[in-house]
This record gives C-alpha cells, structure tokens and sequence, in this order.
C-alpha cells in the first residue's frame, strides 16, 4: 500500500493533469480532468456567486436541490444561497422530488424532469449531496446530447453540503434503471464550490459515509486487477491510484479526527472524495474506487422497496462492503479451486439463479430483464476470454498476483479500525436504517449477479468458494 504515497492537491487542476501523463504507461488512454475550477473555501457562498458572475451575470440559472433542512450556522443554508444568487442571475429553484411526500431518487425520471427545464435555462447549479449531484449531471448530459457539443453543454457548478460521496468531480452518473443502479457516461461539472462550514455543518454520518467510500480503493483496486487479467476489462492503470494515494492514507490516519468532525478530519475527506472522483474520470469508469463492495450497496439499494425499508447511506454501506471484500481476499485468495476459471458458464443456469435470488423483488417485470441483460454481457464476455483465463490461471500457479494483491488490498484488521476510530457502521446491523441479517447474506451471495463488472465476488463464486456458510462468516 506504501506504493502511492505523493501528495496530489485536488484544487490544481492543470498539475493533475501533468501528473496523470506523467504516470501513465506508454500509449495508456488516459481522459484529462475537464473541470475548470475546484474551490474549497471558508465562504463558499460568496464564492459561488463570484463563480455564477464570472460565468455571466444576469444569465438564466437552474438551481436543483432536495427538500431536507440545511444549516451553515445558525442561517438557512438554501436560503442563503437564493439571497446571494437572485444579486447575480435571474434564478428559478427546482426543488426535488416534487411530490414531497415521495422520497428522492438519483433515477431518470427525475433527470429527465430536470433536462426539461434545464433547457429553458442557461446554466445549472446542484445543491445537495450525491442523488441531487447525480440527477443534474445526467440531465446536463441529455441536454447536451450523447456527442456533448460544445453548442449544447451548458455550465454545471456543484455545490457539495456535505462529504459524502466521489461523485462531485466524476464524469459519470450513477442512476437508478428499472430498479438497479447503474453507472452511465455523464461529464464532470464545470466548477466545484466547497463551503467549508456547510460540511461542517452536516449530520457527522454523512461524512462517515464519503470516509467510507473512499475505503472501496483499498479492496477494489484489486478488484479491477484481477478482472483485468482474466480478459473481463478492457484495460487497468496505476494513474488513479497515484492520484488517491496519499489522500486515501492521510484521511485513514485522520479517522479518529472524522469522528470528531475536526476541520482536519473534514478537509481530508473533502479532498480524498473529490480525488477519488477525478481518478474515475481518468479512465471513464469507476472502477478504481467501484468494485464488489459496492455490489454489495447496490444490492442493499435494490432490495429496499421490497423489504420496506429507506435508503441507506451509500458510502455507509460500502464501507462495510469494504472490510466484507477485504476478509474474502484474506480467507479465499490462494484457496480458490482454480480449475473452475477454465470453464465457461452455463447461461442458463446463471439465469435460474437470478430469478431464484430476485424474483420476489420484481413488482412490475423490468427488474429481472434489466439485471439479466447486464449478467448476460458479462456471461459473454467470460466465456469469450479462454485464452486470457488460461494465462491467468498459468500466472497464478507462478504466484505472479500474489506481490500485487498483497499491496493493493488492504488487510481487513486495517478497514475495521478505521472504521472504529472514524465512528462509521462495520456491519450492516449498524447502518441507518439497519439491515436484517438475511438481506445482507443475500447481498454477499448474489449480489455480484446485477452487474456486468467483474469483481472478486464473481471470482468466488464461480470458483464454488462463496458457499452460504463462508458468506455468513464474511458477515461475522
């Protein structure tokens, strides 16, 4: 883990592109950080304004938000931000969901209600935290067109109240289709404004939940290795890791300062998040921060409505997905039965096991279509892959992966006491709203099935290891 250890300043955008081609391998595809400008600031609110001026004062604005209750001291936070908005530009307020008693979702109903009015206006501005971020990134895509022509691009400024999610600084959006969340091509917002007491401000669990996001590098980087290697990705990099690196150890040494809601413990999270994101953009995919553990939240996601409970925090769920993914690295990894990898899937049967383990979940028919139609391009893809499967098997025997797992995945003993000191959930008993202990056996077991990435619960559990028994013990 010592591998990535060079401070990375997420404010300088041009040095981290310099840096990213530096790193990079001979004739590596890496996609340049597009965002203009990240300001993190003791007043962000006159910043943004300055922001929304410099762009074009009087212009038509869009600002999306949610309905819950902000504070930055002792004021109105929205509230605040309208007042100094209505000097500078002419304002309207899109204020989701709009039927207040519905809860909000990052799905495209509510990106498409947002392009809609998006297109009556000259600029967007998200206030919010992930879903409100997410839904009018997309909605600026499906302004823009899937071609993203300048002409059609209008400028997006993000707003984060609280640090909770990688998703301010990324180029891509994760929405819910049909029940499954999915990740689809988006652009990065223009400029990212950060108040620095408004994240001060927020619920201690929030930033709890962007700490724990940030924790998914340390098992998914090896996630994406290994899917990499076995022909099930189309290319894997150090550049995001380089990136991270030295943020991700610094917010882990400041846990016990995240649990106190410090400024240093806030700052560290703030622009370990915001790297994060950034390095998604890098390669156009999540996959340096996005791998089983986070199967493990989406599947928690998919399963709410049909267990009647809320959302819980992302980054909450995913940081116990985290230390889940890291003890099945510990128990399974050189313990797998690696003659399983050289045969190719029954389609057929993987079908069987999708409409056993979610058929009670599907209450309009789209679910179960939608996670088959992910499962069967990766289905495809792994019987397509033999050649690569045979040299990943070849290179096992070698202990070829093994200097690269023992570097790249962090030990689960390592997870969990980051968690402790930073106060955040390490099981998915403690989540908010808790989940019952068989919806979180089910997401261990299957939950690898509604995705089309390859992670290390694929692995195992075509390779027989993730057997009910062993689940349970991950989950202990």
């Amino acid at each position: 883990m010592n591998e990535y250890q060079e401070y990375v300043n997420p404010t300088q955008i041009p040095q981290i592109n310099e840096k990213a081609r530096y790193w990079a391998e001979t004739g590596e595809a890496i996609r340049p950080v597009e965002i203009k400008q990240i300001i993190i600031s003791d007043n962000g609110i006159e910043a943004l304004t300055d922001v929304v001026s410099s762009i074009g004062k009087g212009k038509r604005t869009l600002l999306v938000a949610d309905r819950t209750p902000m504070k930055r001291g002792s004021d109105d936070l929205k509230g605040a931000i309208q007042t100094a908005l209505q000097s500078v530009t002419q304002l309207t307020s899109c204020t989701l969901p709009v039927d207040p008693q519905s809860a909000l979702h990052a799905d495209m109903a509510n990106a498409e209600y947002v392009a809609g009015l998006l297109r009556e206006h000259d600029q967007v501005i998200s206030v919010g935290s992930g879903s409100i971020t997410d839904i009018a990134k997309y909605a600026r895509h499906l302004v823009a067109g899937d071609c993203h022509s300048a002409a059609n691009v209008k400028p997006f400024i993000s707003f984060p109240t609280a640090a909770s999610v990688t998703a301010f600084t990324s180029a891509l959006a994760v929405l819910m289709i049909d029940g499954v969340k999915r990740t689809l091509d988006a652009l990065a917002p223009d400029h990212v404004v950060c108040d620095l007491q408004t994240l001060a401000d927020a619920p201690a669990r929030m930033t709890q939940a962007g700490f724990g996001d940030v924790l998914a590098r340390g098992v998914a980087y090896g996630d994406w290795y290994l899917a990499n290697e076995l022909g099930m990705d189309d290319g894997f990099s150090k550049v995001p890791g380089y990136l991270l690196g030295d943020s991700e150890q610094k917010m882990i040494d400041l846990a016990d300062e995240v649990y106190r809601q410090t400024p240093a413990g806030i700052k560290a999270v703030t622009e370990a998040i915001f790297l994060a994101g950034m390095g998604m953009s890098l390669v156009n995919q999540t996959a340096p921060v996005s791998g089983w553990e986070h199967v493990i939240s989406h599947y928690l996601d998919l399963t709410a409505a049909g267990d009647g409970r809320d959302f819980a925090l992302h980054g909450a769920q995913v940081g116990v997905g985290s230390l889940i993914s890291a003890r099945g690295y510990e128990r399974a990894w050189g313990n797998i039965d690696i003659t399983s990898i050289l045969t190719d899937i029954d389609n057929g049967e993987y079908h069987q096991k999708v409409t056993k383990a979610f058929e009670c979940y599907d209450s309009n028919g789209k679910l179960l279509n939608e996670i088959l139609r992910d499962l069967d391009k990766k289905i495809s893809r792994w019987n397509g892959s033999a050649a690569a499967r045979q040299r990943f098997v070849a290179d096992l025997e070698s202990g070829k992966h093994n200097e690269f797992i023992k570097h790249h995945v962090r030990p689960s003993s390592e997870i969990l006491r980051a968690l402790e000191k930073a106060g955040a959930p390490t099981n998915l008993g403690e989540v908010t709203p808790p989940i019952s202990d068989s919806t979180a056996l089910g997401a261990v077991r299957f939950c690898h099935l509604i995705r089309a990435r390859f992670t290390f619960g694929d692995l195992l559990d075509k390779t027989g290891w993730l057997t009910q028994e062993r689940a349970e013990a991950l989950l202990s």
